[in-house]
This record gives C-alpha cells, sequence and structure tokens, in this order.
C-alpha cells in the first residue's frame, strides 16, 4: 500500500550547536497563510542517531543527516507534533517513542515514553507533564553540563527567523515575547477547564527545575546556550508566581 508521506516542509541546513548535538531549523504551517518555525534536534551517540521532534528533510540533507550516523531513535515530545514521525519510522525502521496516548498522528509506539523509564540516550531522562490535558514531555540529557529539550511546553524566541508576517503576528497576539516563556496558549490548552492556570503545572516544572542544564532548545524557537536553566527559572517563576511555596 502506498502511504503519501507529507512532504519535506521549507528549512535550512543540519546545524551543530553542541558537541554531539545538531539542530535542523525548518517550518510548519498552521493554516494557508500562517507559516511559524519548528525545530528538529539529533543528538548523537557513538555511531547512533536520536531525532528529537522529527521534521522530514529534503534528500541532500538527508543524506547529510545519514552522514552523521545510524538513524535508530525517533522521539516525539508533543501531543501536536508528529506529522513526520510516520515517515521516519517506515523509511529508516527506527525504533519510535511517545507517551502512551500521544497519538494525534501516527504511527504507534515502539518503546512508550515513560518518566523514569528507559531512554534511548545513555544517561538521559524524561519528564512527563503529568498533569497535563494532552500528553507533553521534556528530554533531558547528560551533554555539555545538562540540555533540555522540550516541545511547546517551553520556548525561547530571539528572532522570528521561520515565520511569515501572518506568523509572526499571530505569536504575538498569543502572547509571545522574546526571551524565555512557558508558552501562554499551550498553557491554556493543557489547562483543564475549571482549573486555576496559575497552579495546575506549576508541579510538573518544579520536576524540570530539579535537574541541572545549561542550554535548551524547544520545538519552536530559538537554541538558548549557557544560561538557560536561569531564563527557563525566571520564566516559570513569572507564569507561576507561588511556585516556591508549592507541594
Amino acid at each position: 500500500m502506498r502511504i503519501d508521506y507529507p512532504p519535506p516542509q521549507p528549512h535550512g541546513e543540519i546545524r551543530q550547536l553542541l558537541p554531539d548535538f545538531f539542530c535542523v531549523p525548518g517550518t510548519v504551517k498552521l493554516a494557508p497563510a500562517v507559516v511559524i518555525n519548528r525545530n528538529m534536534g539529533i543528538v548523537r551517540w557513538g555511531d547512533d542517531l536520536t531525532l528529537v521532534n522529527p521534521l522530514r528533510l529534503r534528500p541532500h540533507q538527508e543524506e547529510k543527516l545519514q552522514d552523521l550516523g545510524k538513524l535508530r531513535h525517533a522521539i516525539r515530545l508533543g501531543y501536536y507534533h508528529g506529522c513526520d514521525d510516520l515517515y521516519y519510522r517506515d523509511r529508516f525502521a527506527l525504533t519510535f517513542w511517545r507517551q502512551a496516548n500521544s497519538s494525534f498522528y501516527p504511527p504507534s509506539a515502539d518503546r512508550l515514553l515513560r518518566e523514569g523509564g528507559d531512554c534511548p540516550v545513555p544517561g538521559g531522562r524524561f519528564v512527563e507533564f503529568s498533569r497535563s490535558r494532552y500528553p507533553e514531555a521534556a528530554l533531558w540529557i547528560p551533554y555539555s553540563g545538562g540540555l533540555l529539550l522540550c516541545c511547546d511546553a517551553l520556548q525561547y524566541w530571539q528572532t522570528w527567523r521561520g515565520c511569515n508576517w501572518w506568523g509572526r503576528n499571530l505569536l504575538r497576539f498569543a502572547g509571545f515575547r522574546r526571551g524565555m516563556q512557558v508558552a501562554p496558549s499551550w498553557r491554556a490548552r493543557m489547562t483543564p477547564q475549571g482549573c486555576d492556570p496559575l497552579h495546575w503545572l506549576e508541579a510538573d516544572f518544579q520536576r524540570l527545575l530539579a535537574l541541572p542544564f545549561f542550554h535548551f532548545l524547544g520545538a519552536h524557537g530559538d537554541f538558548c546556550v549557557d544560561n538557560a536553566y536561569d531564563n527557563v527559572a525566571a520564566a516559570v517563576a513569572r507564569a507561576y508566581p507561588d511556585i516556591d511555596r508549592a507541594a
């Protein structure tokens, strides 16, 4: 049976951000006239590659990706991401990781992503947003003093590169600003109706802040290098003013 995988969307070249960590800046079309950026992280361990928040590449860049190592794993960290996951699983016969109910896009999980469970990156840890309405997780890996990879929950915007005029203004209208932030639209969507958005998810962010990290990359926005922990802590404190007093 022939499967019509989504074609590659406009994207940049593979960039090395840290030793054995790479990124591809890409785009996603939210509506016919609305385009924003999205990022794929590439983690290398020995000769093995793990794709985080995968996005499909043009053939030339896909060849360069294979030059980096053997594609072994792909990880979906957010519920509304994953349109290219099936392509990678079928094309490269890799092991696909996602949370149990993160099924907005196919395929089903080869391995379930669980906090405290196995991780395809040696020494890495998953943190699940256990109280969110829809599955969301983060991945911490012990590279270069600690690297935190997220999907939609945390975003760091220094530029609006990869966003068209409509995309930039949609983000601004939704409350996004330059710098690190708990994504306002994500927080509203993930807080159940009738629950207080100023408190509902703060325990999940507390567990995230228990991890040491210097660097950060989300599925949208820019790479934050060296001072990511302080930026994340400040963003979480703005979103959840009582977090230091949370149980």
